[in-house]
């Protein structure tokens, strides 16, 4: 049996709020987030929560934070951001192929109105994907910011990994790279009503996929976070492989060209970031169907990942999002 337990929601430093802190909570918390799932045995409201997995399963558990000014610009909704971490947060699950339980949520803001618009998200994003809210912590702060800890769960010993790809698999995309990226420069530029600004407002995690993926004997699989050519150089380096990507085999690769041009397009592919494909590896003869994932390379012996335009190796600026650069 394993029990994990994490502190359910409490805080004790909005003291100075107008409305007092535990009543603020239970307003905004104590019923937010999808149904009650069997797998909690003490929920939110206690110091702390208890779990169960059913007998056979695995745990899997991912952590992120969001902070205003550096994952969402100073003039986006708070509400949108709240949506976008939780979203984020159950990506890491989707990549891993488990289907999400729980989740724990680390609100900090800095006056009422910034917990409000950010619990009013974070609910929003828990009821559409029925992930319980189970507890988490609130406080004051200079910055806003969110922490969300997310649990989903799955058949023992059949998670998807980095380190798991050969050297003979092909190299698959589910998803799009270089669209979010693209609606950040317009949203930056008040372009607000641009035609990629969706592509950024919204982040969809691929939880259905990624199960899909994992029930097909998908043994190696990332989602794309920091950009696609950082994210391949994880599987390569986890699995002491080399990678061959062919840029021009991306989904909707003429859709950027013919917005902002091949060179721009190749930048934003390669490492623009948080489009949350899932980018997975599978054995050579194995396909999947084209609303699904696209083949766009192949593995091999050696190290590294080799970015390729019409065939013909080509370089980038830079590998992808570095939060220390």
């Amino acid at each position: 049996m394993m029990v994990f337990s994490m502190p359910a929601l409490k805080s004790v430093v909005l003291r100075t709020m107008n409305e007092g802190e535990f009543d603020l909570i239970r307003r905004l918390f104590k019923h937010a987030g999808g149904s009650r799932k069997a797998f909690t045995r003490v929920g939110i409201g206690d110091d702390a929560s208890v779990h169960r997995p059913p007998a056979g399963m695995d745990l899997v558990v991912s952590s992120d934070s969001s902070v205003q000014d550096a994952h969402w610009p100073d003039d986006f909704p708070l509400d949108q951001a709240a949506d976008r971490a939780i979203c984020s947060a159950l990506s890491d699950l989707a990549a891993m192929g488990a289907e999400p339980v729980c989740a724990w949520l680390n609100v900090m803001a800095n006056d009422n109105h910034a917990v409000e618009s950010m619990g009013a998200g974070s609910t929003r994003a828990l009821k559409r994907y029925d992930v319980e809210l189970a507890g988490g912590d609130t406080c004051r702060s200079a910055t806003n910011a969110i922490s969300v800890t997310v649990a989903g769960q799955l058949p023992e010993g059949s998670a998807m990994r980095r380190d798991t790809a050969l050297a003979e698999d092909d190299i698959w995309l589910a998803g799009r790279a270089g669209f979010h990226a693209l609606g950040l420069q317009q949203w930056l530029n008040d372009m607000k009503d641009g035609d990629f600004v969706p592509c950024f407002e919204t982040i969809t995690p691929q939880l259905a996929t990624g199960i899909q993926l994992r029930k097909a004997g998908v043994a190696c699989c990332i989602d794309i976070s920091d950009g696609l050519l950082q994210d391949a150089g994880h599987i390569a380096t986890a699995s002491g492989i080399g990678m061959d990507i062919e840029i021009t085999s991306l989904p909707d690769w003429h859709v950027l060209c013919q917005a902002v041009g091949d060179a721009q397009a190749l930048q934003l592919m390669a490492h623009g970031g948080e489009d949350y494909a899932l980018l997975f590896t599978a054995p050579a003869g194995i396909y999947f169907p084209d609303g699904l994932a696209v083949c766009i390379g192949h593995c091999r012996e050696g190290s590294g990942v080799i970015l390729r335009m019409h065939g013909e190796t080509t370089n980038v600026e830079k590998a992808g999002f570095d939060h220390f650069g």
